[in-house]
């Protein structure tokens, strides 16, 4: 049996760049109208390396960006104030890869707006008022490769029918979730996955030892 590690590696900030077009200029004029801060960020596409930031968004704020391509990231420390009709603005951004939510409440409104965004990468929703029913659109994004849906205690096994649809995830966070050892088995489709997190659920140690000797590339597992 493979002995189980928890990794935690400091990532440096990313290196950041200027501007270098009218679409990056533009963009980030977009942003900071809108209230919030942009920065470009060499590690996002070509086509669009700002990334957005905002304290506190709304659907005003999120609708404002739709014009701005150039946007590959967002970043909204609270959404709460976000609904479905900002999160379906999203989809005019053709390169958006990145979409954080510090805080927000999802519906399944909402959540299907934002399976929509059909290029992302990274979505971090935690904290976001989530059951397995506004889980399931989003087993429309198919290049996912990292998802955060972690602290909504409503997502249960059922859930996981959803997430081990996202065959390109690398990385998973599902702490403070109300899966259990059921539930963990039900991800062994994703042979993929790199990096899972289990911490304060009902999954137990032995079952997590198991599911890491039976993942081929998963390296860290916490709990």
């Amino acid at each position: 049996m493979r002995a189980c590690f928890v990794i935690l590696i400091a990532c440096a900030a990313p290196a950041l760049a200027q501007p270098d077009d009218g679409a990056e200029r533009a963009a980030i004029a977009a942003v900071e109208k809108a209230g919030g801060k942009a920065v470009i960020d060499p590690k996002l596409p070509a086509a669009a390396r700002v990334s957005a930031q905002f304290e506190r968004a709304t659907d005003a704020t999120l609708a404002a960006l739709k014009k701005a391509p150039a946007v590959g990231a967002i970043d909204a420390f609270d959404a709460t104030l976000c609904t479905h009709k900002g999160y379906a603005a999203l989809k005019e951004l053709p390169h958006l890869q990145k979409l954080t939510l510090g805080k927000s409440n999802l519906s399944a409104a909402s959540t299907t707006a934002l399976a929509e965004c059909a290029q992302l990468r990274t979505l971090y929703v935690a904290r976001s008022g989530l059951t397995d029913l506004e889980l399931a659109p989003l087993k429309k994004l198919a290049l996912l490769e990292a998802l955060d849906i972690s602290e909504n205690p409503q997502i249960t096994d059922k859930g996981m029918a959803t997430v081990k649809e996202l065959e390109r995830l690398r990385a998973l966070e599902l702490g403070r979730t109300g899966i259990t050892d059921k539930g963990l088995f039900e991800l062994q489709p994703l042979d993929g996955l790199r990096k899972l997190s289990v911490f304060e659920t009902k999954v137990t140690e032995a079952a997590a030892a198991k599911f890491v000797d039976a993942m081929p590339n998963l390296r860290t597992i916490k709990r």
